[in-house]
């Protein structure tokens, strides 16, 4: 059939958008968060270092859909110039159930970083979008980390910036959208990415958290390989998919 790009990006932002179904997706996996925080708080010895939850941004607290619509509205998937533009205009909403847990946990005394891939360049947009959701930033150290804000930060990989918030707090909890915000799996093959998961089983649910993105994400890469345009990457999902 013929190709548009934006077409790939129309059932999976509607569900987001939309559906009964993710909300009620997104309600679970905070609910689940909250009360893990709640655990390592009562469980935490004299001495321990202060509480903190870690939070991806796109898709893990603020939602984008307003922009992937217009991806779709003109044929393509991603635009840098378009998605400066939306990113300043702090326009994204909350994730179901982000504001209730963020409040909640800043209740208990613990603090939410947020590490994102957005860049330096986009702080000011994202902080504007995140203060106008009422979500929890301190003004005495730095809770808002961004791609390539300190030298050895300017890697899509987030693990300095979760080893530093480590450095100085205890990790209750890590709350992302993709694999990558809970380790590190950039490079990875499909079955490297499965191996890592199962390594690791017995942390999602208790102290990582993984929301529903089925817009976009580091998996698409590891199954797609070098398509590079947006019609060879819906040709090659189009051979990828089982039909037994």
């Amino acid at each position: 059939p013929p190709c548009n790009g934006g077409d790939v990006l129309i059932n999976a932002s509607l569900w987001v958008q939309s559906s009964a179904e993710y909300r009620a997706n997104a309600l679970q996996v905070y609910g689940a968060a909250r009360r893990a925080v709640d655990a390592a708080i009562t469980s935490a010895t004299a001495g321990s270092k202060p509480p903190a939850v870690i939070l991806d941004a796109d898709e893990t607290s603020i939602l984008n859909i307003p922009y992937e619509a217009r991806m779709i509205r003109r044929g393509t998937t991603y635009e840098s110039d378009a998605w400066k533009q939306w990113v300043n205009e702090s326009a994204a909403s909350a994730v179901p159930g982000a504001s209730e847990f963020l409040s909640y946990v800043h209740s208990r005394g613990v603090t939410a970083f947020f590490i994102t891939n957005r860049r330096q360049d986009e702080e000011a947009g994202t902080r504007r979008n995140l203060e106008r959701l009422g979500y929890p930033l301190r003004n005495d150290i730095d809770t808002l980390l961004t791609r390539g804000e300190r030298p050895e930060w300017d890697m899509s990989d987030k693990t300095s910036r979760r080893n530093w918030v480590a450095s100085q707090y205890r990790v209750v909890a890590i709350l992302g959208d993709d694999l990558n915000d809970f380790i590190f799996a950039a490079g990875k093959s499909a079955a490297e990415r499965e191996a890592l998961v199962r390594d690791n089983a017995a942390r999602f649910g208790t102290e990582w958290f993984i929301l529903p993105n089925p817009m976009y994400g580091s998996w698409e890469d590891a199954l797609i390989g070098e398509a590079k345009t947006p019609c060879e990457k819906r040709g090659r999902k189009i051979e990828l998919l089982q039909t037994k």
